[in-house]
């Protein structure tokens, strides 16, 4: 089922939902977007009461009702409209409907499809058929919107895949599907023969005007790294990318061969990101390097760890093409673009940032829980791999803390079983499995709860060449779930402000002296978590940021032929000094 949320474009910062409110998808909305004015509008009076609890706006109107310029609607980036709000719809009132949204804002509909085979089988069972059975079809909304003088953006169609094994089967299907029609046409509804029993709905984008052929820009990545670090560098910026009005994204397996990804589209512009992924040869990144270049491709590639650390790796040669032998790179820190620049100039920094503000912690209420469970205690976080000889040298003083704090002080730990056995305490808790991968990778949910349940993070990197050019993500994903940092300077000292957001420690002696004012200090705990949390919300959330992926596409892709000479000129000049080697 197609996420509501998620297709709002997430810049938007006045947006309109019609119908379907208890859904939460304006809540959903409002941690991507927390600086966004949300109106909910329903004909439901119940459900106009319970939206009033998490959106910005809910207001009772009949569909025949409403009127943006009475409520003081304009310059919408976005409205939704759902369920009941497509009965009696003309298009004269979608066209009015319109006219309160901005240059690039969106209508949005949300049409289920008639013949969703579960909406029939609730419908026999005494319910109301989901919404489904009533609902406005496609094609009557296709013609409805070029009556109304609007143009189509986009269509996507949300299948069920939790299909019934039994429904499943062509003919029990077909001979299932012929018995309901013919039990709802008895009853006065007509659906169509063809329409798909598994399609959920259909969902169309619709603007004022339509996308220019040449402002369609396509944006592909091939995966090659999909387990840690993928989600950030590229499933989430893609999804809020593809949300703008010409904006096709795409991930792809990194077992497809290049003549398969280079679609036939109508995009103007086409991109192809190598998500830290190498070349198999020198011969195979040529060949594709030469196939890309003639299909009119932009090239990038995404690296966010230092690669000459990588020394393990076979076919060094054929790896090195991988930074030269594109347009342009984009990583996710400074300290690494100014590595990557020694091998191409055109490098971008895009900056790790958090997909949605995580709901925000009461802390009175879980210290209220703790009481009621019989002690007020803070639990300390650690969740880092290799890092045995930074949490060594501060061992001792978990031990003091430890001896002096007894149950006061628990601990969470993740990913490094060496530190949860040395730990001596029994107030200790390992989260995932030891059974696989000897603990060190967890669900994402896994770690991000124990964070929201944790009261202090700790964040420990060694000053080295390769710990200098990882991301501060570790420090916002603790703020953004309300555990404080006690982090070191290495990376962090970059957005952690001293003694406001979070503590920096420089040696065994600060650690001691801020992990007992964290643990005795609950006021100044708060406060500084408060803070962190701020700081997300104004500064680190993807919403105020993925638009800066798209300009820098499109102004690479203007420059696509003077960057290709470079390129060309980069390649021709590592294979003569490979070759005079």
């Amino acid at each position: 089922m197609i996420n509501i949320a998620a297709q709002i474009p997430p810049r938007s910062k006045r947006v309109v939902e019609l119908g379907c409110l208890r859904e939460k998808a304006g809540e959903a909305f409002l941690r991507i977007q927390p600086k966004a004015e949300y109106w909910g509008i329903t004909d439901d009076l119940e459900e106009m009461k319970e939206a009033r609890k998490f959106l910005t706006h809910a207001v009772y109107a009949l569909p025949e009702e409403v009127d943006f310029e009475k409520l003081g609607i304009y310059e919408a980036d976005a409205i939704i409209i759902r369920g009941s709000y497509f009965r009696g719809m003309t298009p004269e009132r979608l066209k009015k409907w319109a006219e309160a949204l901005s240059e690039n804002g969106q209508l949005i509909f949300d049409i289920p499809n008639p013949a969703y085979i579960r909406s029939y089988l609730d419908l026999m069972a005494g319910g109301q058929g989901g919404g489904n059975i009533h609902g406005l079809s496609a094609i009557a909304a296709r013609k409805l919107i070029a009556d109304a003088g609007l143009y189509m953006l986009s269509a996507k169609a949300s299948y069920d895949w939790k299909r019934d094994g039994k429904l499943r089967k062509s003919r029990e299907n077909a001979s299932l599907m012929d018995g309901l029609r013919s039990m709802l046409s008895s009853l006065g509804y007509r659906i169509a023969k063809e329409n798909d029993p598994w399609l959920q709905s259909f969902f169309f984008k619709v603007g004022k005007k339509p996308v220019a052929e040449e402002e369609r820009i396509l944006i592909q990545t091939l995966v090659g790294e999909g387990i840690v670090t993928a989600a950030k560098r590229v499933y989430e910026p893609q999804d809020f990318m593809a949300a703008e009005s010409g904006v096709t994204c795409m991930a792809i397996d990194i077992r497809r061969k290049h003549e398969e990804f280079i679609p036939s589209g109508k995009a103007n512009i086409k991109v192809l990101i190598r998500q830290r992924l190498s070349y198999t040869s020198i011969e195979n990144a040529m060949e594709t390097i030469g196939a890309l270049r003639k299909a009119g491709y932009l090239l990038s590639a995404e690296i966010d760890d230092n690669p000459a650390f990588f020394t393990n790796e076979q076919n060094v040669d054929a790896r090195a093409i991988t930074y030269i032998g594109t347009h342009c790179l984009q990583t996710s820190t400074e300290p690494l673009a100014d590595i990557l620049r020694q091998q191409n100039p055109h490098v971008a920094v895009f900056p790790n940032q958090l997909r949605e503000l995580p709901e925000k912690r009461n802390y009175l209420l879980e210290r209220l829980q703790k009481l009621k469970e019989g002690e007020d205690y803070v639990t300390f976080f650690f969740g880092a791999l290799n890092r045995t000889h930074e949490w060594q040298e501060v061992m001792p003083v978990l031990r003091e803390a430890i001896e002096k704090y007894g149950s006061k002080l628990r601990f969470k730990v993740l990913s490094d079983l060496g530190f949860y056995e040395t730990l001596p305490t029994e107030y200790k808790e390992f989260i995932g499995s030891r059974d696989m991968f000897d603990g060190q990778f967890v669900p994402y949910h896994m770690y991000t709860e124990a964070l929201h349940s944790s009261d202090i993070s700790f964040l420990p990197l060694r000053d080295n060449d390769f710990n200098r050019t990882k991301s501060d993500l570790k420090f916002i994903e603790s703020a953004g779930h309300g555990a404080v940092v006690l982090a070191s300077p290495t990376v962090y000292e970059a957005t952690v402000r001293d003694g406001r957001n979070g503590f920096l420690y420089r040696d065994t002696r600060e650690f001691k002296e801020y992990l007992t004012l964290l643990i005795e200090n609950r006021e100044r705990r708060l406060e500084t978590a408060e803070a962190a949390y701020r700081y997300v919300q104004e500064e680190r959330l993807l919403s105020g940021h993925y638009l800066e992926r798209v300009a820098w596409y499109r102004e690479m892709a203007a420059r696509r032929e003077e960057l290709d000479r470079e390129m060309m000129k980069r390649l021709a000049d590592w294979q003569q000094q490979e070759g005079s080697r």
